[in-house]
């Protein structure tokens, strides 16, 4: 009897397909997805387009550890605490790996709702300790990007690129927001500069809510786990009415590092994105570059208004490229643009050239960075079978710190006695240049790679 009753159950299983969607539910999908892509966004950017506020209030008017800085001094001091964020931030890829465990939607609830609450206590921060409180909340929720995987999973494999390139595009225009709350609620007075979070917070909270409504689990997720299912049903027939399931697949930051090391255009392409990202800090330095070169608050606020629409129009370019050309030669294109246009960014801020054409460049380094950086990530996504890929991400972006730690050491120490142009310029340009032309030559294209397909071997 207890053989019939498995046989059974394996037979129900294989019947079994995915849980149905609601009608028009890929297109409410998207919808929700660049909602909380401009979440992101804006969590991302808010705090490096008020730098020179915080600084000066906190490090240069204030006291921190009972004395006054020199901007450079506190800009050093703040970055110095703020590794204490990325220390904490280590835990992100651990939290990241759950989505291979308990799905992507529960991730992707707490992670929106995370970013929120990180805004709000900036918000009503009164002391540099709350505003870190507020900080390194954002560290660690804005980094497991669970959006990013929801639509890799859910778009056509051969428009993966595209459609996950207009979302980001439509999204990343938001960042426009930063600008307009400067002028509207801050008055271009940098002592109003708490006033810019509240509003993202409010909003963050009202997209927890429709993804909890309306969001469901990605269907390559579903299907992983159906197939697993399956599995275990036909080798408990097989076993002859003993007990006798099959493994399922390991998950989890450790197996996705092991699994790391041993693919070698994964090992090669994470070693190429840890360059890559340690130029991350000199990289969003832009507004206090413009601050020490002595722009305006008015201009700072007008430079900033161009990247938002240059970045969306790039990041948009950059999908129907990478689905065209593939995603090696689109990393190499934009991270050329990156650091032309990074070196006249320096130019036209040390020169008080027109604010326009200062953040025409600012906009388009810091979206051919973010363009490259994005489109390394996608790659690893695509040499990974399903049941590991949420914990390959959270493992590079466990590996990817040690970069990004070298270049804070480089730029903090370096800006207490050259400019901070130059060091941002001395370590950046050559972190990108060589990177994108490593990633060119030594990693394979995945352009139209079936997520489904990707074979399950050592893991």
């Amino acid at each position: 009897m207890k053989n019939k009753d498995r046989t059974v159950e394996a037979e129900h299983i294989g019947r079994q397909g995915p849980p149905k969607r609601y009608a028009l539910y890929f297109a409410v999908l998207l919808l929700v997805i660049v909602l909380v892509d401009i979440l992101d966004n804006l969590a991302t950017n808010i705090g490096a387009n008020i730098t020179s506020s915080f600084i000066t209030e906190f490090f240069v008017n204030g006291k921190v550890f009972g004395k006054s800085y020199a901007y450079e001094e506190g800009l050093a001091l703040h970055n110095t605490i703020s590794l204490i964020g990325y220390v904490i931030a280590l835990l992100a890829p651990f939290y990241k790996s759950l989505a291979d465990k308990i799905g992507r939607k529960p991730l992707f609830v707490l992670s929106s709702l995370g970013m929120s609450a990180g805004l709000l206590v900036i918000f009503a921060c009164r002391s540099y300790l709350s505003f870190l409180i507020g900080s390194f909340m954002l560290s660690f929720f804005i980094g497991s990007d669970i959006q990013i995987l929801y639509v890799l999973e859910e778009a056509p494999k051969d428009k993966r690129a595209t459609v996950y390139s207009l979302l980001k595009g439509i999204g990343g225009l938001s960042a426009v927001a930063i600008p307009a709350m400067r002028a509207t609620l801050m008055h271009n007075d940098p002592t109003r500069w708490r006033s810019v979070y509240l509003l993202p917070g409010l909003y963050g909270l009202a997209v927890t809510v429709l993804i909890v409504l309306l969001a469901k689990e990605t269907r390559v997720y579903q299907e992983n786990r159906l197939a697993k299912r399956r599995q275990e049903g036909t080798d408990r027939q097989d076993a002859a009415g003993e007990k006798k399931a099959a493994p399922a697949g390991k998950t989890g930051v450790v197996t996705a590092v092991k699994y790391i090391f041993r693919h070698r255009d994964l090992r090669t392409l994470i070693l190429i994105k840890m360059l890559f990202d340690a130029a991350i800090v000199a990289m969003t330095n832009y507004e206090s570059i413009m601050y020490r070169a002595n722009m305006s608050t008015e201009a700072i606020t007008t430079a900033e208004f161009y990247y938002p629409f240059l970045y969306c129009g790039a990041v948009i370019i950059s999908g129907f490229l990478a689905d065209r050309i593939g995603r090696k030669k689109t990393v190499l294109i934009f991270g050329l643009i990156c650091a032309a246009s990074f070196a006249l960014f320096v130019l036209s801020a040390n020169a008080l050239w027109s604010p326009a054409l200062v953040g025409i460049c600012y906009g388009l380094y810091l979206g051919g960075y973010w363009i490259g950086r994005d489109y390394m990530e996608i790659i690893s996504t695509e040499m990974v079978p399903t049941h590991i890929r949420a914990s390959i991400m959270g493992a590079e972006g466990l590996l990817v710190y040690i970069g990004m730690g070298v270049g804070f050491a480089f730029v903090n120490i370096g800006i207490l006695f050259l400019p901070l142009w130059l060091v941002c310029s001395v370590f950046a340009l050559p972190c990108i240049l060589v990177s994108v032309l490593l990633l060119r030559g030594k990693v394979r294209e995945t352009a139209g790679v079936d997520y489904e397909a990707i074979a399950e071997d050592g893991v």
